[in-house]
């Protein structure tokens, strides 16, 4: 009877060991960075940082009264990009940004080409979509239209927007 039920004993272990799922990360998991298409032109960063900086109520500076995620990155040329979205209260979740609701932009600097700066501004045409979130990363996608604001005021258009990048938590300034 003993050898029979450490027979059982050991096949449930046996099994239950080797059913065990495990899931395997791989190099692109942890690749952290920002990639897009600017009027078909593709920009990468490697490397984004993005911070979350938590809402500060006891001085007279409304502006840091909620909380504000900001994700920066520069790419191999110099190219400065920058999200920013803000939110009533903590936490952030997984969904669309749209730049016409406050707080919510994208920016860029091109010192690549003539120094251009562009950014959302007016437009109602941009979002930036959370698709996944937690303590240590975000992740998502962005397209739609940026205001060339350096001159020509003219549209420029962003597709395929892409990022990921390790999140930190920091008191506002």
């Amino acid at each position: 009877m003993r050898l029979y039920l450490s027979a059982i004993l050991s096949a449930v272990l046996f099994f239950s060991v080797s059913c065990e799922k495990t899931e395997t990360k791989t190099d692109a998991d942890d690749r952290k960075f920002i990639s897009m298409k600017l009027d078909n032109k593709i920009y990468l960063s490697e490397n984004p940082k993005a911070t979350a900086y938590l809402p500060k109520l006891d001085d007279s500076n409304p502006d840091n009264d909620y909380p504000v995620m900001e994700i920066t990155g520069t790419t191999y040329t110099g190219d400065y990009i920058t999200f920013k979205l803000a939110v009533p209260e903590l936490p952030f979740h997984t969904g669309a940004y749209y730049s016409s609701e406050t707080g919510n932009s994208m920016n860029i600097y091109l010192p690549s080409s003539n120094g251009e700066t562009l950014n959302t501004g007016t437009s109602a045409g941009f979002v930036i979509n959370i698709t996944r979130i937690n303590s240590q990363f975000v992740e998502g996608t962005f397209s739609g239209s940026l205001q060339d604001v350096s001159g020509s005021s003219s549209s420029r258009v962003v597709k395929d927007g892409t990022f990921r990048a390790v999140l930190k938590y920091q008191e506002a300034q």
